[in-house]
């Protein structure tokens, strides 16, 4: 018995259309208890309640404001769109946004599974593959953290223009070129990573397309040319992205400054590291957990070394065996490129390593491992029952590793107290966020603890010593809330909140020279602010804060 007599079977009994309701219910299932969480103080904050493009729902002003601003460090109109929508059917309820992300999530699901199994004719092992990628406790990350809207957003118009490239082969009709190159700009529009779009369309005219001529480029340049030829405009269009996203990101100093002076060899290692350890994580998720800057993957030289040895290896032998075994060229060559640009080559942002970058390199591993695992197992057996019964387990495991995974992400107390708890203490972000979640709650003593245990772990970290400041204020401890203030402006000098906290903590701890000296200098900087004039106002005025300064 072959899978191809169980796909036929299957087809005959049961729709694709099941299938694929199934698969999204599966994943919902898993995913739909994030309905019921919290915000995190991971940026999702940043996105949404104090994003003015979004705050105010679907407006003329904020749909102007999403197309003509950077904000976040991308320019991803979409994504605020949908964030918008959000807010004018539900407000700024938590739920709302964590519906969305479930919702798109599980659509995607589906699609992955309709994708291969059009494109390749078999049920079982699509639906298997698809199951494989949206259960994976991989895509926690994506689907529970807020933020991450622009992973499933983007995944939703990428495997919709893939489905698009699937149809135009078979029909050739122009009509479905115009409607790639519109989810390839709506998919860019909610996250840039979209760029690698063309080459995953490559892809799959090798496996399961088969569109690439007999004996390569060298045989047939025109025909190769040809497949090149049809997405020259989708990655002129990525280019395009690729510039509009460095200008972003470098306008809000999102690369990382110090990974930029260490040079090619320290990224290519980096890259290394990444792409090793995701394939660990895939086989072995235990222990995920959101990573700070700090978190880079650490590796000996020899270990390093060892990984590389083996990348290229692997990669010598898909390309090697592409013809006799495609399915799992396909798989691995989708899994180097398609994670390519978050791999580690160039580093922004808080991190270079974190599970959401998996989201779309997962589709082709999953794919290549399924069709792979089938193709030799059926060399040496002919009985497919212990196979089936792998996948049911799977299948049993994978929803509840995700699951437990998922609730991990209820609050800031959970989502942090379990990053301290798996790091032993060393990670500097879940040290500041916890500290920021006791601050919220009224516990100044434990907010305090919590930003100087960040700040010996990293004295670098982000608003820690104004963070820390804000907690001896509360305290009582006025000097050393306006020592950590100075300390805080050195490192991010004109900081508004920090500046009006220094002259209102200098007049409580008795330094009113300081506090008029400081006050002056607000209002300066910031004359229509109200709160810039609170010291200067309490002082007397200006007059007589400039006589206090010159003490």
């Amino acid at each position: 018995m072959r899978y191809a007599f169980v796909d036929a079977m299957t087809d005959k009994k049961y729709s694709t259309a099941i299938f694929a309701v199934l698969l999204a219910a599966l994943a919902a299932a898993v995913y739909w208890q994030s309905t019921g969480f919290e915000l995190v103080d991971l940026d999702d904050l940043e996105y949404t309640v104090y994003n003015p493009i979004v705050s105010g729902g679907l407006t003329w002003t904020g749909i102007k404001a999403a197309f003509t601003q950077f904000s976040q460090k991308y320019w991803i109109p979409v994504t605020w769109l949908s964030y918008m929508a959000d807010v004018s059917v539900s407000g700024m309820s938590p739920a709302a946004f964590h519906r969305t992300n479930v919702i798109l999530h599980s659509l995607n699901a589906s699609l992955v599974f309709l994708l291969f199994r059009f494109a390749t004719g078999s049920g079982w092992k699509s639906f298997f593959a698809a199951a494989l990628w949206a259960l994976h406790p991989l895509r926690v990350e994506s689907v529970a953290w807020v933020t991450e809207r622009k992973d499933v957003l983007a995944g939703f118009f990428f495997l919709l223009a893939l489905l698009g490239h699937f149809r135009y082969v078979k029909t050739e009709k122009k009509l479905w070129l115009a409607a790639i190159a519109l989810c390839a700009l709506l998919g860019l529009m909610a996250k840039p990573v979209v760029m690698v779009l063309p080459v995953a369309m490559l892809l799959l005219d090798f496996w399961p397309l088969g569109r690439f001529p007999e004996g390569g480029f060298k045989a047939n340049p025109k025909g190769c040319g040809r497949l090149l030829l049809e997405k020259a405009h989708l990655f002129a269009l990525s280019v395009v992205f690729v510039i509009v996203t460095v200008r972003a990101q470098a306008i809000e100093g999102a690369f990382n400054v110090d990974a930029g002076r260490s040079g090619l060899y320290e990224n290519l290692a980096t890259a290394v590291k990444a792409y090793s350890a995701y394939l660990y994580e895939t086989v072995w998720p235990a222990g995920l957990f959101v990573r700070g800057q700090e978190y880079v993957t650490h590796f000996g030289y020899a270990a390093t070394a060892l990984c590389l040895g083996g990348l290229v290896l692997v990669s010598f032998l898909a390309f090697r065996f592409r013809k006799s075994c495609p399915e799992l060229a396909f798989g691995w060559f989708w899994y180097l490129l398609i994670l390519f640009p978050n791999s580690g080559i160039v580093q922004a942002g808080m991190n270079t390593f974190s599970d959401r970058f998996t989201y779309l390199p997962h589709v082709g591993l999953t794919v290549g491992a399924v069709w792979g695992a089938e193709r030799l197992y059926s060399r040496f057996f002919a009985d497919i029952r212990p196979l089936v019964a792998l996948c049911a387990v799977l299948l049993t495991v994978l929803p509840v590793l995700s699951y437990r995974q998922t609730g991990v992400w209820r609050d800031d107390f959970t989502l942090f107290g379990y990053i301290d708890r798996v790091t032993g203490g060393r990670s500097a972000l879940a040290k500041s966020v916890l500290g920021g979640a006791f601050m919220r709650a009224g516990k100044y003593q434990e907010a305090y603890d919590n930003y100087s245990y960040a700040l010996r772990l990293d004295p670098y970290t982000p608003r820690g010593n104004g963070d820390k400041g804000m907690a001896a204020a509360k305290l009582g401890r006025f000097r050393e809330a306006a020592d950590l203030y100075r300390m805080e402006l050195r490192a991010s000098p004109g900081d508004r909140q920090f500046c009006i906290r220094l002259a209102n903590v200098l007049i409580v701890a008795g330094d009113l020279p300081g506090a008029a000296r400081q006050g002056l200098e607000n209002i300066r900087q910031w004359p229509g602010d109200k709160e810039a004039w609170e010291a200067v106002n309490y002082l007397g005025g200006e007059e007589k804060a400039k006589a206090l300064a010159k003490r």
